[in-house]
């Protein structure tokens, strides 16, 4: 059985801020602990682009990723938190394991879909057609085509780590051109390649698993 949580993490912020946030094609269910001492349960959305969120000093977040494409009723998930007045790692192990669920065949579509240069290719290392394949993908909100290009932007984003030239490394991960490359940076992350490659924190966040 494949499990659901692609990684627990944890965070104290170090200083107040914006903090740069990557889209990874995740859900994740955060437990949130302010400096007061109060905790606030939340889950993130599927992010379409990267976008900030403000932290405050001192703050401690705890982190549960779930696997692309993992299904829960977020309501249904966040009460059952709630009845937990201190929850530790084994209580939230335990709700996770409750609530949340792993479609094998979605998980699946979505590694080939991760690896894959177009819709065409994943759908023939699939064995199915488009048009089923969108079917099958309709519980993750989002199109076949949304995972291609989110696959390909990541999959060159951490590559920026090399010191390939990015007109090189556009080629290697199959846009059109360096050009192509940098539309897709600016859609995806707000920022061009040579920005990202320049920032050695974004670079990281986006080394730790996610889709593609």
């Amino acid at each position: 059985m494949i499990p659901v949580i692609l990684e627990a993490w944890q965070a104290t912020t170090a200083a107040s801020g914006a903090f740069w946030v990557p889209p990874d094609g995740c859900r994740d269910l955060i437990i949130h602990t302010r400096s007061s001492g109060h905790r606030v349960a939340l889950i993130a959305p599927l992010a379409d682009q990267a976008y900030t969120v403000e932290g405050v000093a001192g703050e401690r977040y705890l982190g549960y990723r779930f696997q692309p494409g993992a299904q829960f009723d977020e309501s249904r998930l966040l009460r059952a938190l709630q009845l937990q007045r201190d929850p530790n790692p084994a209580d939230l192990n335990a709700i996770i394991g409750e609530e949340v669920r792993l479609d094998a065949r979605i998980h699946e579509a979505l590694q080939g879909l991760a690896a894959s240069s177009s819709v065409a290719v994943a759908c023939r290392q699939l064995g199915v057609g488009e048009r089923t394949l969108q079917r099958l993908l309709t519980p993750t909100g989002r199109h076949p085509a949304y995972w291609i290009a989110l696959g390909r932007a990541r999959r060159a984003a951490r590559a920026l780590f090399s010191a390939t030239p990015l007109t090189a490394l556009a080629c290697d991960v199959g846009y059109a051109d360096q050009a192509h490359m940098t539309r897709a940076f600016q859609r995806w992350f707000q920022h061009t390649p040579g920005q990202l490659r320049n920032q050695p924190t974004w670079l990281g966040l986006l080394s730790a698993p996610a889709f593609a």
